[in-house]
C-alpha cells in the first residue's frame, strides 16, 4: 500500500478536475507536490487525462502523483503497457487500441470480441438489449471514423466500463481533429471555430466528403441508443468542449465551453437507465 496517499485528502477524478490538471500541465504549473489525491473511479475522465500531451499511446498524466496509486490500478497498468486489447476478469471494463482495422477481415475476431464484451457489459449495467446493441454499434462507427478521418489511426482508443445502473464509454484519438477534417470540404472551408465544427460534425450527413456523399452518420446510433436514457456526453476537439446532459439527450441542448486545446477528438458518454415514468435524472 502507498501510505503517502493516506496523508492527503482524496477526491474523485471528474472532468472538472481533468480540466484543471490539463490546464496546469499545459502551462508548466503541475510541478509541485500534490495537495490532494484523485481517485480515477470513472473511466472517461481517466482516458481524457491520459490523452494530454499523448505520444500516441499514453501521456504524462496517466501516472501523475495527483492520482492515487490504488484506484483502477489494473486498468492503468494495462493502459501503460503495450497491450492493444484488454478486458478485466469480469469483462465489465476494457479498452481496445485502434490498431485493428475495420477494413481488414483478419482483424474482425479481436474487434468483435471487444464489441461483444462492451454490449454484454452494458446489459449487465441495466440497459435493455436493443439499447446495448445500439451503443455497441455506435462504438463500431466511431472506431471506423478514427480510421477514416483522423489521419492517425494508430493513436486511437475505445474503452468502456459498467457498474450497476451505470455504463460509460469513450473513444479518442490524437489525430487531425474535427475542424481540420471538416475544412477539407469546400462547404466548411471558411470554418475556423472548433466548437462550431464539433456541433456540425455531430449532425447527420455532415463530413469532409460533403452532405450529399452518404457519409457523416457516425453518431446516429449513439443518439438513438441514448434516446431513452439519462446521459452525460462530452466531446473534445481543439480548444472547445461540447456538452450534453439530461434525459433524452439531443444535440439541440448542447453547450459549448472553451478549454485547454485537445489534440484530436474525444467522445465520452456516461449513461443510466431511467426509472419507469420518470423524466428526471437519478
Amino acid at each position: 500500500m502507498d501510505f503517502s496517499n493516506q496523508s492527503l485528502p482524496r477526491e474523485n477524478l471528474t472532468f472538472e478536475v481533468v480540466d484543471d490538471l490539463v490546464g496546469a500541465h499545459a502551462r508548466g504549473r503541475l510541478t509541485g507536490a500534490p495537495q490532494v489525491r484523485y481517485a480515477a473511479t470513472d473511466m472517461c475522465p481517466l482516458i481524457e487525462l491520459m490523452m494530454e500531451a499523448s505520444n500516441g499511446r499514453t501521456g504524462p498524466l496517466l501516472q501523475t502523483p495527483w492520482l492515487d496509486s490504488i484506484t483502477q490500478l489494473d486498468l492503468r497498468t494495462a493502459l501503460a503497457s503495450n497491450q492493444n486489447i484488454w478486458l478485466d476478469e469480469m469483462r465489465r471494463c476494457g479498452f481496445m487500441r485502434t490498431t485493428f482495422d475495420p477494413r481488414v477481415e483478419a482483424d474482425d475476431l479481436q474487434r468483435n470480441r471487444f464489441l461483444i464484451a462492451a454490449r454484454t457489459a452494458a446489459e449487465a449495467a441495466g440497459l435493455v438489449k436493443p439499447v446495448a446493441q445500439c451503443l455497441a454499434a455506435a462504438l463500431r462507427e466511431m472506431e471506423s471514423n478514427i480510421h477514416e478521418h483522423s489521419g492517425a489511426a494508430s493513436t486511437g482508443i475505445l474503452a468502456f466500463q459498467a457498474r450497476p445502473s451505470l455504463f460509460e464509454f469513450v473513444v479518442a484519438d490524437c489525430g487531425a481533429g474535427v475542424l481540420a477534417t471538416l475544412r477539407e470540404d469546400e462547404e466548411f472551408a471558411e470554418l475556423n471555430d472548433h466548437g462550431l465544427a464539433m456541433h456540425a460534425a455531430l449532425q447527420e450527413n455532415v463530413s469532409r466528403y460533403g452532405r450529399a456523399s452518404g457519409h457523416g452518420n457516425g453518431f446516429r446510433d449513439l443518439f438513438l441508443g441514448l434516446a431513452h436514457l439519462n446521459a452525460d456526453l462530452r466531446f473534445r476537439s481543439g480548444d472547445h468542449a461540447l456538452l450534453i446532459s439530461g434525459p433524452h439527450p439531443e444535440l439541440k441542448t448542447a453547450r459549448l465551453a472553451q478549454k485547454t486545446p485537445f489534440k484530436g477528438f474525444l467522445a465520452a458518454v456516461r449513461c443510466q437507465p431511467m426509472l419507469p415514468r420518470s423524466a428526471t435524472r437519478h
